[in-house]
């Protein structure tokens, strides 16, 4: 798959992928090299990895170790080893796109403008049920954290890292307010969309919450604290389409105006 955006600086923003505080173990090093390179191409789709003595080499690693690492880049969909044949490179379609590491590794390897377009549509399609959701689930606690964070974003001499590190957590507390843990498990999702968006806007382009500017925020929080399930919906939508469009893209499908249907245990 091309490149067009080359991999993503870490430190242009202080919420760049997820920094590992421990140190990394052996058989994670070794899976984190095997997925980048397959997630960069190097190792395409129906090739096989290299020999296990060979890949022992290269990483300097136990035949454990690397079994452990193998282990789990198969349990991600990545990789399916077979007995006398070897171990052959599974098609994106079977990756568990869903996990965290596999996320970082596009990430690091450079998003092209149809893998971050995937993720906005993923967006669209969530987040404003989220909204929607904790609308009807919202307590003066919630909202007035959700209304600090909004109001962060807007006060004046605001670093770009700051800006970016608080719209994250916008988004995430309103997805964790969901009280859904489907929802709250996407969070990586929305992560690294909103993270590549960060780092790809260049010096001259502003970042969402930048494009935005103070109202749209305020009117996603206010339809929240109102308890307005399809005003925060549409609130969100407008949200991610300014995301979007500041990337210079478009082509999202409006779902704003689709009722929405809440399911209660």
């Amino acid at each position: 798959m091309a490149r067009l955006f080359s991999p993503v600086p870490r430190r242009r923003t202080g919420v760049g992928p997820r920094i590992r505080k421990r140190p990394e173990a052996a058989h994670d090093m070794v899976m984190r090299g095997i997925g980048l390179d397959i997630v960069s191409g190097r190792y395409p789709a129906g090739s096989l990895l290299p020999a296990k003595e060979v890949l022992s080499r290269q990483f300097k690693v136990s035949n454990s170790t690397l079994r452990e690492a193998l282990q789990k880049l198969s349990s991600k969909g990545m990789i399916h080893p077979k007995t006398r044949v070897g171990t052959r490179v599974l098609g994106e379609r079977n990756w568990n796109m869903f996990d965290a590491d596999i996320l970082d590794w596009h990430f690091a390897a450079g998003v092209d403008r149809a893998f971050l377009a995937h993720l906005f549509t993923l967006r669209q399609a969530f987040e404003p049920m989220a909204a929607a959701i904790m609308a009807t689930r919202q307590n003066a606690e919630s909202v007035r954290h959700l209304s600090e964070l909004a109001a962060r974003m807007t006060e004046p001499g605001q670093s770009r890292d700051v800006i970016a590190s608080t719209d994250l957590a916008f988004h995430l507390f309103i997805l964790e307010n969901t009280g859904n843990p489907f929802l709250q498990s996407i969070g990586a999702l929305i992560r690294t969309a909103l993270l590549a968006s960060f780092s790809m806007s260049t010096p001259d382009q502003k970042t969402e919450s930048e494009a935005l500017g103070p109202h749209d925020h305020a009117a996603l929080v206010a339809a929240i604290a109102a308890g307005d399930a399809q005003a925060a919906s549409d609130e969100m939508m407008i949200v991610i389409h300014a995301g979007w469009t500041n990337l210079g893209g478009s082509g999202l499908t409006d779902l704003s105006s689709l009722r929405l249907t809440h399911f209660t245990p």
